[in-house]
């Protein structure tokens, strides 16, 4: 049964006063309600390109390591589930380290539950590879975790990869895209020029998720053009391909430029790469790959040669 708190007081002073000290009063009624109330209770809703929800509930228990009997200890641990592409290899990484490889089943579903410790600050990231070996982008959650909680991170979908046969095209010629998403779900290719003037092609992924999409480019002038898939529900895109409408063609080549600060390896540098490198900053061990410099250690240096290679 709940306890009743009830506060007497005088009024001595005139009504602004009074209408003051009520604002206060309920000030505090909030701010107790929400240090006394179940942590299981509460659930977040992230509202972005997709419905991602945080939910926390408390998880089982371990035994208590010292043997002998005494308490059980309760798991703590962050479960991220959600919609890659079928039978795509999903990693999870803990501030910019690969922790945890799984794979997505026949439809495209994946869950991948990691044990933590308590800390604040972890930013984790997550990728995906589709069946060709493409990469998705690289989405980022930065989480605090609560000590004995399931931290759950559901409803995450990758964009769909995309490859593309060239990267220069002769002008009046086609343009291959081809990649995966989840089965038969209908997506959007646009091709874009250095205006932001837009075209926009409609198409649906087979029932293994995969793509294949061959855009007529006749009309569009000589120049540079970025291309890139979305789901036509979602508003989050796929990695962008650029390439140039020219002279001659000139087939993609299956390198990697190994880019310093590129983090996760889509030869582009940009605000993800940024935010993996700000968390990082002045912090001990810092993964190889935002230590653009290898001498150990995040500073103005890394933040230099990230923006020498900065893409947007």
């Amino acid at each position: 049964m709940r306890k009743k708190i009830f506060f007497v007081f005088h009024i001595f002073s005139s009504a602004p006063y009074f209408f003051s000290f009520i604002f206060c009063l309920l000030i505090l009624l909030l701010s107790i309600f929400y240090l006394l109330a179940p942590n299981s209770a509460f659930a977040l809703t992230l509202t972005s390109t997709e419905n991602v929800t945080i939910s926390a509930n408390v998880e089982g228990t371990a035994a208590n390591p010292s043997g002998g009997g005494g308490v059980n200890i309760p798991k703590t641990s962050v479960r991220f589930s959600g919609e890659a592409y079928p039978d795509a290899t999903v990693n999870v990484l803990k501030n910019g380290e690969n922790t945890a490889t799984v794979k997505a089943d026949a439809g495209g579903l994946f869950s991948a539950t990691l044990l933590e410790e308590y800390d604040s600050t972890i930013l984790y990231s997550l990728f995906a590879r589709d069946p060709a070996g493409n990469r998705s982008i690289l989405i980022n959650y930065p989480i605090a975790v609560h000590v004995g909680y399931l931290t759950h991170l559901s409803g995450i979908r990758f964009p769909p990869t995309i490859a593309s046969d060239k990267v220069e095209i002769r002008e009046g010629d086609y343009l291959t895209l081809a990649g995966y998403a989840l089965p038969e779900k209908e997506l959007l290719a646009t091709v874009e020029d250095k205006n932001k003037k837009s075209v926009v092609f409609s198409l649906i992924s087979n029932n293994s998720g995969r793509y294949k999409i061959i855009l007529p480019l006749m009309g569009f002038p000589k120049g540079e053009y970025s291309a890139h898939l979305k789901y036509a529900d979602d508003n989050r895109k796929s990695i962008l391909l650029n390439f140039i409408i020219g002279e001659t063609n000139i087939s993609s080549l299956d390198t990697s430029l190994n880019i310093p600060g590129d983090c996760n390896a889509d030869n582009f540098i940009n605000l993800v790469d940024f935010s993996i490198l700000a968390f990082w900053y002045k912090k001990a061990n810092p993964p190889s790959c935002v230590d653009t410099n290898k001498d150990k250690t995040v500073d103005l240096t890394d933040f230099s040669i990230l923006a020498f290679y900065w893409t947007g």
